[in-house]
Order: structure tokens, then sequence, then C-alpha cells
């Protein structure tokens, strides 16, 4: 796949032509997470090299238009980042059992300890009844804690039965998937210290990675069986379907009926929408996906490495993905000088718009 400025690519799904750029080099080894700001065009990318970098995309005509702003000196691998609500502080989960954060007008850092093993993943949390802005942290140690910047010790801690590997938020609603294959789910806006449903997911093999939409009424996860699922969180809610489906597969040429399965390491729902949401897998590809009509809205070219993030733009006109070695294939397949990259794609067409003359059919990925 060739890169450039303002280069287009062509979806063999839809033959839609977008265009794509290249983040300035930054991250010298895989990412593991992407979040735009929720105010601005700024992505921040946590990645394995012990730093979190933040990237300006406003206005952009060219890769040569995207500017490094920043990088938060973590020092350990990053597993996850996120954005408060006004952009203007980033924070890191790192695998030194920390949280790291900058506030980006400053460029003031600062730490928050309190975790006994790697922290996995972070969010910016919507409490009410904190009057502050809080942070929710989910660790391997089995705990989800709640900090408030402005104390060095958590506020709060909900115990889990095993380890996190996977959360996200929207509106009231807090999706912690751990260890066991469990998905539990919080009410931020009742009780943040108390699990208010636990379920075991439509799919028997590990999740490996969750999201909720903005208003916090359905989730979707990817799991290591390339298969993904997206449901409603009130079973009352009779005007969205529910559904699990395969794909980030592919055929063996010349053995029939044997397909080799990939992992999916990534989704993210479309921003304000509660049907259209992406994967992203160990095969080198990302789709986006339309649940009430159980299509395929968009397909997009193989890349040279696995997709290792997804994120939609905060208008949701474009998103960016990242590739680079994920490990699921063992040490022995990590190769020197892998290509590490992150890329932003504008939709030449918007979804919204492409949404409303798509066909229902059936297809085999249902």
């Amino acid at each position: 796949m060739a890169y450039g400025k303002g280069t287009t690519t062509n979806s063999a799904a839809n033959s839609h032509k977008d265009k794509e750029y290249v983040f300035p080099k930054g991250p010298e080894d895989t990412v593991s997470a992407l979040r735009w700001s929720p105010v601005s065009n700024h992505l921040a990318a946590a990645s394995w090299d012990g730093k979190v970098y933040i990237y300006d995309a406003t206005n952009t005509t060219s890769s040569d238009t995207i500017k490094g702003v920043a990088a938060i000196p973590v020092g350990s691998p990053v597993l996850d980042c996120d954005f408060n609500k006004d952009g203007t502080i980033a924070v890191g989960a790192s695998a030194d059992k920390k949280l790291h954060l900058m506030d980006l007008k400053s460029s003031q850092t600062m730490t928050l300890e309190g975790h006994t093993s790697p922290v996995r993943t972070v969010r910016f949390v919507d409490v009410p009844s904190a009057n502050a802005p809080i942070i929710a942290s989910g660790s391997w140690d089995r705990t989800v804690r709640y900090w408030d910047m402005r104390q060095p010790q958590p506020i709060g801690v909900l115990e889990l039965p095993e380890r996190v590997y996977a959360m996200d938020t929207g509106g009231s609603l807090l999706a912690i998937s751990t260890a066991e294959n469990q998905l539990h789910f919080v009410n931020l806006h009742d009780n943040p210290l108390k699990l208010w449903k636990s379920i075991v997911p439509p799919i028997p093999l590990q999740t490996t990675a969750v999201s909720v939409t903005a208003d916090g009424t359905r989730w979707a996860i990817g799991t290591i069986a390339g298969r993904a699922a997206a449901q409603v969180v009130d079973e009352k809610d009779l005007s969205l379907e529910n559904l699990s489906f395969k794909c980030h597969r592919e055929a063996i040429p010349n053995k029939r009926n044997v397909t080799d399965v990939y992992t999916i390491n990534d989704v993210a729902w479309w921003p304000g929408h509660k049907d259209v949401f992406a994967t992203a897998g160990s095969d080198g590809t990302f789709s986006i996906w339309d649940v009430r009509n159980r299509n395929r809205l968009r397909s997009f070219p193989k890349v040279s490495n696995s997709v290792t993030a997804i994120n939609f733009t905060r208008d949701g006109t474009g998103m960016a993905y990242a590739m680079g070695y994920d490990w699921t294939k063992g040490h022995q397949h990590s190769k020197a000088g892998a290509e590490t990259k992150i890329v932003m794609l504008r939709f030449e067409t918007p979804l919204k718009e492409r949404e409303v003359v798509v066909v229902k059919k059936k297809t085999n990925y249902w």
C-alpha cells in the first residue's frame, strides 16, 4: 500500500476514495492505543516504546501538515491513553503500575501511583457526584481505581474477580472486560464502586477489546476468535438489534474449508451513532460495519503489518489507524525494522450519507 501526501485509497467493497495522511515518525515500537481529543483534532498514541505521543492534525492538507506537539515520557510500555473532556490533559496507562499525565497547555507532567500490577487501560469518566474530573484505571491487579487529579491516592477502588484486559465508557456506563472472558458493567451515575451487572459475552473466547457508544446504550467487543459482537445495554430497548459475526479471517489457498482466524485488536463506535462501528485485526485489515442492516459498510486495503489500534475522529469524518507487530505469532515472527506507522483517513463520502442507501442483504459474516 503506497503512502504519501494526500494519497487516496480505494475501498474494494464500496469503490470510495479516501484521503490518506501519514503521521510524522514517532513511535519506535507497537502502538497499543489511539484516542482523539473530544474537542479538537489532536490525537494521542500510546506506544510500547515508553511514550504517549500527541499530534495536531488540524487543517490537514498533506502528511507534512500533521505536527507532533508533545510526548509524555513514561519509560515503560504504555498500554492505553485518553484525553479529558476539554482536551487539555492527556493520560497514559503504563506497565510500570502508574498513570502518567501531561497538561498540554503548560507541559507539566505528574504521575499517579496505587496499582500493584501493570495498568492495562484508562479512561476519563463521567461521575456527577464527584464534582471534579475523574480518571478510571483498570489493572492486572484485579481492580479499577478512581482518581481525582488533585489527590495523590485513588479516591475509590472497585474490586474485580479477574485481571482487567479492556475498558471503555460512554454516558453513565463503564464496561470492563476481564480475564476468564467476563464482561462487567458499572453505572457511574449510581454507584461507581459497585458492579451493576456481569455477563458472559456471546462469544466463548477471550475478549480483547471493548467499545461503548457515546450515550452508553450499547457496547461492542472483539475477540481472539476473529469474531465481534454488538449488544444493547438495556435488554428492553427493542429499537436496536443484538448480533455477533465472523470477521478478520482468511481462506487458505488450495485448502478447501480451511480458514486462518486472526485476533481482533480493537473496536470503535462511529461517534454519535448506535449502528456503525469498526474492527481492526492481526490480519492487517480493518472494516466498518452496519449493525442494523447487517452489512459491511467499508473494507480497506490490507496493510503490511497488523492493525493494532483504530479510532474515529471526533466528528466521524475520518479515522486513524496504527500498524505494527502485535505479537500474536510470538517472538519468532518479530522482524527487526518492521513497519510501525500511524495513518489518518478522511472519508471522501460521509458515512451518514452512504448508510441510507445500503441495501439490506444476507452475507456470510453474520
